[in-house]
């Protein structure tokens, strides 16, 4: 297999658990059935939730994202897709997180000024990938909105390679249109999150061609157990105002950067934890 095909193999389904089962792709009806049964193995029996289809062409994705199976992860060259198969936890975490960025919004009066973009598609060369969230300024001068300036991923049950390889796509793929990556990382066994803010970090070169990505903030919510406490380790975890409206905040008028505190983000884990008694 070619070097550079290695290598975009490698980025693609990098820090994919051992459980991870890949098939070649049986056509849509063929795909659903597959998706039915390893979220059941997902859900019942603590497996990887992601699914590997092989020789996928790209007009398959389309119908795949039209019907909401999963997020998508593709390589068109490879013609390979991943799938992750959101959970209660999952997306709770997701939904709970972009309210916070609503809320902050609206008591800066910034809410319209910004575009929501969810889990559009983000389209870069050969590969297209969605994130859970993501947000970017409603209005750019003279700059295309191909990417959002800010993005999150959740990841629920997933390896810190895999948390770590999403998070470097994200700032070093954009070219560093994508100002700031979140991760919120959420533990199926422990229950522990783990909230993470992430920026690039080296400039990549020949010899260091997909350098790590920099943490600059991270906030740690232990779930307490067995009469233990919960425990919150990290400060407040703070997204510049410029890095989501690409413009200085207007303190007259109430503009700041997004801070999200300590309590805000223990709710979060906390509603999570209720979602996960539902799995268990």
């Amino acid at each position: 297999m070619d070097h550079e095909i290695q290598q975009e193999r490698a980025g693609l389904l990098g820090g994919l658990s051992s459980d991870t089962n890949e098939y070649r792709y049986p056509g849509l009806d063929g795909a659903k059935a597959i998706i039915s049964r390893e979220y059941d193995r997902f859900l019942d029996e603590h497996k990887s939730p992601h699914i590997v289809f092989t020789h996928t062409p790209q007009s398959e994705v389309d119908i795949i994202d039209s019907e909401r199976l999963g997020r998508t992860d593709y390589h068109s060259s490879l013609q390979t897709l991943v799938i992750t198969m959101p959970s209660l936890p999952h997306e709770e975490a997701s939904r709970l997180f972009c309210g916070l960025v609503v809320l902050k919004a609206q008591s800066m009066g910034v809410r319209r000024l910004i575009s929501f973009r969810g889990s559009t598609t983000t389209k870069a060369r050969e590969r297209e990938k969605q994130a859970d969230e993501s947000w970017g300024p409603r209005q750019r001068r003279g700059q295309p909105g191909k990417w959002p300036t800010i993005a999150l991923e959740v990841a629920f049950s997933e390896s810190q390679e895999k948390v770590k390889a999403d998070m470097s796509w994200w700032l070093y793929r954009s070219n560093g249109a994508v100002l700031k990556a979140i991760s919120i990382d959420i533990k199926r066994t422990s229950g522990n999150v783990y909230i993470t803010l992430w920026e690039r970090g080296a400039i990549p070169s020949r010899q260091h061609p997909q350098p790590e990505p920099r943490v600059v903030g991270e906030m740690r919510i232990y779930r307490g157990r067995d009469g233990r406490p919960t425990r919150v380790e990290g400060a407040d975890l703070t997204i510049p105002f410029h890095d989501m409206l690409l413009r200085a905040p207007d303190t007259d008028w109430g503009e700041g950067d997004f801070i999200f505190t300590k309590e805000e983000l223990l709710e979060l884990a906390e509603d999570v934890w209720d979602d996960m008694e539902q799995l268990a």
